[in-house]
């Protein structure tokens, strides 16, 4: 870990060992992306492009006594994508760790823990925004995905009534659960209300069809979905270097550090997934 230079630092164990602590806890409470799709690596910090390999459509396997077939699976294309650096500065003062050390007092870790949100937020807008610099696809724009116009959530039963018609499409293609679906933070207010008559809230319903999972995202849009299959064969996240804490200099007696991580989305299978969208006023 000497890329991070931590034996350059002001810190000691004990104190790396907090901020460590406080930087892991804000970013798995806060990501989104983590909890539903399969983590590929840790490749290293010297890692900075990622192969992704696109996928043949689904096909059934041989049957026969011999066990002899030219059959096998194989992919379409690779090519070979980005993998970026997300991070966020933050400054430490020395006056607030000689305090520490000094008056018994714990340090204040906010601008650490803020940092980490921050990441968190770039990560989960990597993953369903795509990087534009780096011509890299989210979950939201991928080429290949599946577009579905729906009606007004806002009726009743409309929302199960969607998430159903993108697992037939995605059952029909050969993709089975379990599906994860991600919505707005108005989509899943909506969806918490009960569902006809059965004394069941339609978000409950939804989240029992598809079995992996609904999650909010800050970055979806309003009156939008996305329904995936979301099994490492069709997408997953490629981690360079997973979430990490670097010291940087010291400047002006103050000490600057970093949150970061090296990641990429890889979409394998883009039909894997169904981008639910308000129906066109003109249908």
């Amino acid at each position: 870990m000497d890329y991070l230079m931590r034996k350059d630092s002001p810190l000691t164990e004990r104190e790396w060992s907090e901020v460590d602590e406080v930087v892991r806890r804000v970013i798995t409470a806060q990501l989104v992306g983590r909890r539903f799709l399969s983590l590929f690596g840790p490749m290293g910090p010297g890692s900075q492009v990622v192969p992704v390999d696109l996928s043949l459509p689904f096909d059934t396997g041989e049957s026969n006594m011999l066990g002899q077939s030219d059959e096998a699976v194989t992919i379409s294309s690779r090519v070979y994508q980005k993998m970026p650096m997300l991070y966020r500065d933050f400054i430490l003062f020395w006056r607030d760790i000689e305090a520490s050390r000094t008056q018994g007092t714990p340090i204040d870790w906010s601008s650490a823990e803020r940092a980490a949100s921050d990441v968190a937020r770039a990560e989960d807008r990597l993953i369903l925004l795509g990087g534009k610099t780096d011509n890299l696809p989210g979950l939201l724009n991928v080429e290949g995905r599946r577009v579905i116009e729906h009606e007004d959530w806002s009726l009743g039963g409309k929302g199960f009534q969607s998430v159903v018609e993108a697992l037939n499409i995605l059952s029909t293609l050969g993709f089975y659960p379990p599906y994860t679906v991600i919505v707005s933070p108005s989509t899943f207010a909506i969806w918490h209300r009960l569902y006809g008559n059965s004394g069941v809230l339609e978000v409950n319903q939804i989240r029992e069809l598809v079995q992996g999972g609904v999650y909010v995202s800050l970055f979806m849009p309003r009156d939008e979905a996305l329904v995936v299959a979301n099994a490492a064969e069709n997408l997953d996240l490629a981690i360079g270097v997973d979430t990490s804490i670097a010291f940087l200099e010291s400047s002006a007696m103050n000490y600057r550090f970093r949150v970061l991580e090296t990641l990429s989305l890889r979409v394998k299978q883009p039909a894997s997934v169904c981008h639910l969208i308000p129906l066109s006023p003109s249908a």
